[in-house]
């Protein structure tokens, strides 16, 4: 989805989001069908 921010607060929380979504939420076919973050504990 395309979006222009007027306020670069809320550009700031769109990406913080978006962030969190991709690592935490988001599972990943090249991982197994895990997220970012749960691959990144199983690793360490």
């Amino acid at each position: 989805m395309d979006q222009t921010f007027t306020i670069t607060a809320h550009a700031k929380r769109a990406v913080k989001n978006v962030i969190k979504l991709y690592n935490e939420i988001r599972l990943h076919l090249s991982l197994d069908y895990k997220t970012s973050n749960m691959a990144y504990k199983l690793s360490a």
